[in-house]
């Protein structure tokens, strides 16, 4: 692979904050020792508002707690670009969601029992083998419980998923099927921030969302389990790499699989990639350099 454009790494953060207006507050949910607060972000509203299907997430938010669940996805990736402040947001139809079964017993059933409360139903499995939780739908809006199925244009989703490595003992089942793990979910659950927007006018709406590096890990994760679009999880995870502030201290808090995941993404995305093209200018060069730290071999 060509080398990255190292010599002016340094040049290139100077451009960039490594802030971006964080606080602290709340207790972190999911894995996270009692009394360890998580970073909270205040993003600005969307220009022309948040668009379908954001008034999803806060309806839910609204009847779910949101310690409950994190928000992961396509979603996820719109939210830090928008923070950011960059001029790509890819749309999405989905609303993907990982429950908190670690520390929150009896999650499946409550989300269930909140999403049926908003008139969803529990769409049945097409295949009578197939054991695993599904589909929640209203109308023209659903809720998928996992993401093994194409989804339909005119629809709206919300997939409900579990972390990939969660302890056997927390393990739930929904309406007596099987849950569906997500790959990178237990990192991504370790690196949750609380986000603030306000969705609906008047109303603002907090929501679980992994730091952009725990987005990019999930991302790449879901590059190399999910075959059926792999070209979006690498647009996303280009928009991802220009929204880490400060990919060294990224770099000393590697754990698990990071490496491995993140080498994938440095394999595939070479210079003259065409998921590069989502990104001009500064940010382009910003998510190069990123790649190149978050890989180096050192």
């Amino acid at each position: 692979m060509p080398p990255h454009p190292w010599t002016h790494a340094n040049a290139a953060w100077g451009s960039r904050s490594w802030s971006a207006g964080w606080s602290c507050s709340a207790r972190m949910p999911d894995s996270k020792p009692a009394g360890v607060e998580r970073p909270t972000i205040d993003v600005a509203t969307a220009p022309g508002g948040w668009p379908d299907p954001w008034p999803n997430v806060a309806e839910i938010a609204a009847v779910l707690p949101t310690d409950r669940w994190t928000l992961v996805g396509g979603l996820m990736t719109q939210l830090h670009s928008i923070h950011h402040g960059l001029d790509i947001v890819r749309p999405t139809n989905d609303v993907d969601i990982v429950l908190h079964i670690e520390t929150s017993r009896g999650v499946a059933n409550e989300t269930a029992t909140a999403l049926r409360s908003l008139g969803y139903d529990l769409r049945s499995a097409v295949d009578p083998r197939d054991n695993t939780a599904h589909r929640f739908y209203r109308g023209a809006s659903k809720i998928d419980l996992v993401t093994d199925r194409p989804d339909e244009e005119s629809e709206e989703v919300v997939d409900v998923l579990v972390s990939d490595h969660h302890a056997p003992k927390v393990t739930e089942r929904l309406a007596g099927r099987d849950m569906v793990r997500i790959e990178g979910g237990t990192q991504a659950l370790r690196r949750t921030i609380n986000a603030r927007l306000e969705i609906e006018p008047g109303t603002v709406t907090t929501v679980s969302v992994p730091g952009p590096f725990g987005a990019l890990v999930l991302k790449a994760a879901a590059y190399k389990t999910d075959s059926r679009d792999s070209d979006r999880h690498l647009r996303d995870a280009v928009a991802l790499l220009a929204c880490i502030d400060d990919p060294f201290a990224e770099r000393e808090g590697f754990t698990g699989s990071d490496r491995s995941r993140l080498q994938t993404l440095r394999t595939r995305l070479t210079p003259g990639d065409i998921s590069w093209t989502v990104l001009t200018g500064q940010p382009r060069i910003d998510a190069e350099t990123t790649l190149a730290i978050l890989t180096d071999e050192d």
